[in-house]
């Protein structure tokens, strides 16, 4: 074997070509913070607009896949790779790419839709397809929810956009309704009186329109009393268990009975005895926060200047409160 051929070859390689993958791994690391700069201004101009937040999340994803795809071109231009013929494989790649990630392709379609149709913003309370939870963001493929017991949901925008989507904040006002039973023996008026007071008793309850009580039905062993109020969104549970604690408690107090299924019981003769434990209950131990790490050096840039802002923010408002304390004791 020539040796010093081959390491003519060697040398030659990287006279010609190292130099260019050099000049590739530096724009490649290069591209990445400068990518994650701009998607971070980005954000930062979006929260200064009017522009709902889950818009933004779903522009600025979009916007971070385009920049990564002109990183790619550029870093195939330093390395000499002919783009046209990339573009080429890239178009001849895309129907085998298209037909592995259709659904994919078809959530990013769908979350366009989501954007114009506009059904839901950040904060919403919705249900989509049987799932409730509140929006915290809408992503290129995925709309994520937050349930209500803290769980993160995140459903395929195709199949938002292919059910039925109920919102319960946008238009502001929310309908409560209620079913009471009580015996045939009650005086019905006295009922429907009580229900009311309780209602009129609670100021995020709506007068206009009216609380509505009727008779709605003639059961086996007992009437069943029908009401409605509007409220608030925000205030439909507080109000929805405050009308049901309260009207129970009320119907005890005016000795009006709700009826309930009868059980018989046996007694039994044997002593029952339950296995016990002896222990005491251990002492309460706080769980120690976590401390949030941010390892990202570009977002801990940032998060560093947002902190310094605030701070700054508040000490320019604590200024301005000593200020007016002072002008007016000079005023007095």
């Amino acid at each position: 074997m020539d040796w010093e051929a081959f390491w003519n070859k060697i040398l030659n390689f990287f006279q010609t070509t190292g130099l260019n993958i050099l000049y590739a791994i530096l724009a490649l690391l290069l591209g990445i913070i400068l990518i994650k700069v701009i998607i971070r201004l980005f954000k930062r101009v979006f929260a200064k607009t009017k522009m709902e937040k889950a818009t933004q999340g779903f522009l600025s994803s979009t916007i971070k896949v385009l920049l990564y795809i002109c990183l790619i071109f550029v870093i195939a231009q330093i390395l000499n790779i002919n783009t046209t013929g990339l573009l080429a494989i890239i178009s001849t790649a895309g129907v085998a790419i298209s037909l592995a990630l259709q659904n994919s392709l078809s959530n990013l379609a769908n979350g366009v839709v989501l954007i114009v149709t506009h059904p839901f913003k950040e904060g919403d309370f919705v249900s989509i397809d049987g799932v409730e939870g509140t929006i915290k963001t809408l992503e290129m493929t995925h709309t994520i929810l937050i349930s209500v017991d803290n769980k993160v949901l995140s459903i395929p925008n195709t199949k938002v956009v292919s059910s039925v989507i109920v919102n319960y904040n946008v238009l502001g006002k929310r309908k409560i309704v209620f079913n009471f039973s009580v015996d045939y023996a009650t005086d019905l008026k006295k009922a429907k009186e009580i229900i009311y007071n309780v209602m009129y008793s609670n100021g995020k309850i709506k007068l206009d329109p009216a609380p509505f009580i009727a008779l709605k039905t003639l059961n086996d062993s007992s009437l069943g009393i029908m009401a409605n109020c509007w409220v608030d969104s925000e205030d439909y549970w507080d109000v929805f268990y405050y009308v049901t604690e309260n009207v129970f408690n009320e119907f005890k107090r005016n000795k009006i009975n709700i009826p309930f299924n009868q059980m018989e019981v046996r007694v039994r003769n044997d002593d029952v005895v339950m296995p016990v434990i002896d222990d005491e209950l251990p002492e309460r131990v706080e769980k120690p926060e976590k401390e949030i790490v941010i390892k990202d050096p570009i977002d801990r840039i940032f998060a560093n200047s947002e902190k310094k802002r605030a701070q700054k923010r508040k000490q320019r408002e604590e200024k301005k409160k000593q200020k007016r304390a002072v002008n007016k004791s000079n005023a007095k």
